[in-house]
């Protein structure tokens, strides 16, 4: 009623009642997905909305770790979406941008320039991470702070530490960063080769085809960290035709995938997954629509 619980609302509006309105200040979430199911495009959307002020708010800061991929390769793909031009026709050689699409690309690098979005590409420890964020905060005191960090096995560890042990102190450290700096934080995990697994694909076996918290590679104590798990799983790059027990068809009448958003972890809220489409060439993610849907 007053306001106090900050939140930042999505375009998808199944996926910000599962989280009680939208992604919270002070909170820790996980976003998972198997190698190209796209949980980093899903990332950089969430962002646009965080950033948005037609839907937002409470304005805010964002700090982006983009150790997987470029600031300039992720500021491209976002221009695709604006323009609503194809990642490949934006860059590609054999077909060059005419003078209008040009101008187009040109207009909307302009209105970039200014969003509140701070790139970090440089792959360092959680104490390089921390002291980076530590300088981001004494330098917007007063200013929301989201902290992105894609992805979580590409923090570099600390001496003598191995993977688990790296990623369990990562947990640590992001819950003393939203204690202490009341920062909305999203770490991006890698799924294991378990979900590929024949079983888990095999159409008689429904009841398998859900990730699972043990499908997360190597991140039980970061799992553990975290008030909300999401997990973006594409059962049809799996070969599925229908989709667990309901038998929800994978491919939409024009080709477009289902998006399988399950909620594993909800400190607050309830279990599910939100069914989206993907439309990644282009850029969108765009709520499931039963109409649209082979039967």
């Amino acid at each position: 009623m007053t306001g106090a619980r900050l939140m930042l609302r999505t375009s998808w509006d199944p996926l910000n009642r599962y989280l009680l309105g939208g992604f919270e200040f002070g909170q820790t979430y996980m976003l998972c997905g198997a190698s190209g199911h796209g949980k980093s495009y899903m990332l950089n959307l969430l962002i646009q909305d965080f950033i948005n002020p037609r839907i937002q708010k409470h304005p805010c800061k964002v700090l982006h770790f983009c150790f997987e991929m470029s600031a300039s390769t992720e500021i491209l793909r976002r221009l695709s979406t604006a323009i609503q031009l194809s990642y490949r026709d934006l860059l590609s050689a054999d077909q060059p941008l005419d003078s209008e699409q040009y101008q187009r690309v040109k207009e909307q690098l302009e209105k970039v320039k200014d969003e509140p979005i701070f790139f970090c590409e440089t792959p360092g420890t959680r104490e390089d991470i921390y002291n980076t964020i530590c300088k981001m905060r004494n330098k917007f005191p007063n200013d929301n702070l989201v902290v992105t960090l894609d992805h979580a096995l590409l923090v570099q560890p600390m001496p003598g530490e191995n993977e688990v042990q790296t990623l369990a102190a990562l947990g640590k450290m992001f819950i003393k960063l939203r204690k202490d700096f009341n920062t909305m934080n999203i770490i991006l995990c890698q799924l294991n080769d378990k979900i590929e697994s024949a079983i888990r694909r095999d159409p008689g076996a429904s009841s398998l085809h859900f990730p699972t918290k043990t499908d997360i590679h190597g991140s039980k104590q970061l799992y553990h960290a975290t008030d909300v798990c999401l997990v973006v799983h594409q059962p049809a790059l799996l070969g599925l035709e229908v989709y667990g027990k309901h038998h929800v068809p994978t491919v939409t009448e024009d080709g477009q995938n289902l998006i399988a958003l399950h909620v594993l972890k909800n400190r607050h809220g309830t279990q599910g997954y939100v069914r989206l489409i993907s439309h990644l060439g282009q850029g969108r993610i765009t709520e499931w629509i039963d109409s649209r849907i082979l039967s």
